[in-house]
């Protein structure tokens, strides 16, 4: 469920992380911004999924979370 959601969820994150570790401009206040925007799009997926999955018995948006 919500595939397409958190795959772009993750390009931006990524794209952030590019831009970050090239070391070509510092993270300004609203990159930190988006990011957390972001990271609790993720986790808020991952626990809606989380809270289904304990009526079907998997979760599977688990790991996703983990990831960041």
């Amino acid at each position: 469920m919500f595939d397409g959601i958190c795959d772009a969820l993750h390009r931006e994150l990524d794209s952030y992380d590019n831009k970050l570790m090239g070391g070509k401009a510092p993270m300004s206040t609203q990159d930190l911004d988006t990011i957390d925007r972001l990271a609790h799009a993720l986790k808020s997926l991952a626990t809606y999924d989380a809270m289904r999955g304990e009526k079907r018995g998997y979760s599977r948006y688990e790991n996703e979370y983990r990831r960041y």
